[in-house]
């Protein structure tokens, strides 16, 4: 993924990325007991360390996962994602592809170290 982004012009100011997710997603709480979720409005990170998968990251990438669907083994930007999602929607809403949600890869730690405190 590093590879990938650094060819998308992407700002990479960490090893690897922060793995967060776009929108709520009650598939992910439901793993939890006491689950909880913090809202980062995407105006509070630079844009040029944020990369997004239409889907987990890792069976995006995964070389067993072969279903020819156009959002597999790529990663996107900003305005790439905003294409995906007005032609699929947000995948909590209709999971398609098996698709459960966006993850976003936040490269470097200035936003994310706000809310830690």
């Amino acid at each position: 993924m590093r590879e990938k982004f650094a060819e998308l012009g992407g700002i990479i100011r960490r090893n690897t990325p922060h793995y967060m997710v776009v929108g709520e997603c009650e598939w992910l709480s439901g793993w939890f007991e006491n689950s909880a979720f913090i809202k980062i409005p995407i105006s509070e990170f630079d844009l040029r360390t944020v990369s997004f998968t239409y889907g987990d990251s890792h069976p995006t990438f995964s070389p067993r996962v072969n279903d020819g669907l156009e959002y597999r083994k790529r990663l996107y930007d900003y305005e790439g994602i905003l294409d995906l999602i007005e032609r699929y929607g947000m995948p909590q809403e209709n999971e398609y592809g098996n698709v459960k949600y966006i993850e976003a890869q936040i490269w470097s730690d200035e936003t994310i170290e706000k809310y830690r405190r």
